[in-house]
């Protein structure tokens, strides 16, 4: 016997959302609910190196790129792309400490509007950082090669770093692991990648500008690995997922 499913009258869905407000129930569709379920990335600046669509596709999760009226901890991870410190909402100016000890995770990259350049310094937010900002820090310099100092971190998997010009220099942070260097002879080696523990949360710091990388082949997929392993390491579920999230809502099936 076949089913035929008919589309709620007017008065039916009238009905539904009258029971739904007198009961205190909220209503959502399905696909809210499913969007709902997947982690939230929050990304702000420029972040056209990283492949959205492939993060999408391989973890689920929802990018945003506005705070909108989500508390931070809603997130399971961050974003700061090249984005000076005015331009971030209060709420990660002030917040990112509390939003880490949440287990929440953040990557920023380099550029002139990052770190130090973009006014990162003496703030709460570069005490946190892997890399540490201490002045106007955006510099061109002569290409030079990458030392892998952790070539089995997963971030690195299936991923070569040629040689490199454009970055921030920085001063790495205490408890930072350092990741990978610039290095070349007659200079002083710069930190280029580094990561830190802060809380149960965790905070990858890349100094080069991602958008000044030349022909890094690999560009892609670096940043693709840096986004996947910072959600693996977010313990920040997403908000539905909560079961107090779920007092109060009730699906509304009907068309």
């Amino acid at each position: 016997m076949t089913t035929v499913s008919r589309a709620a009258s007017p008065a039916t869905r009238v009905l539904i959302v009258l029971t739904a407000t007198v009961l205190g129930f909220r209503l959502i569709s399905p696909l809210d609910l499913s969007a709902a379920n997947s982690p939230m990335i929050l990304s702000l600046g420029d972040d056209s190196y990283i492949p959205w669509s492939e993060v999408e596709l391989r973890t689920g999760a929802v990018v945003h790129r506005e705070l909108g009226e989500w508390p931070l901890t809603d997130f399971s991870a961050l974003v700061l792309s090249n984005i000076s410190y005015t331009s971030l909402p209060e709420a990660v100016r002030h917040g990112l400490g509390e939003y880490l000890a949440h287990g929440g995770s953040v990557l920023v990259t380099g550029g002139k509007q990052s770190y130090g350049s973009g006014g990162y310094a003496a703030t709460e937010l570069a005490d946190l950082l892997p890399l540490r900002p201490s002045r106007d820090d955006w510099l061109p310099h002569p290409f030079g090669p990458t030392l892998i100092l952790q070539p089995g971190h997963s971030i690195l998997k299936a991923v070569e770093i040629p040689t490199m010009a454009f970055f921030n220099e920085l001063d790495l942070n205490v408890g930072a692991i350092e990741i990978a260097q610039y290095v070349r002879a007659q200079r002083l080696p710069h930190s280029l990648i580094a990561e830190r523990s802060v809380g149960t949360g965790t905070i990858l710091a890349v100094a080069l500008d991602m958008t000044l990388t030349g022909n890094w082949r690999d560009r892609d997929r670096f940043a693709q690995n840096c986004v996947e392993y910072l959600l693996q390491r977010s313990r920040i579920d997403p908000p539905k997922k909560r079961s107090d999230l779920y007092h109060g809502v009730m699906v509304c099936c009907a068309t």
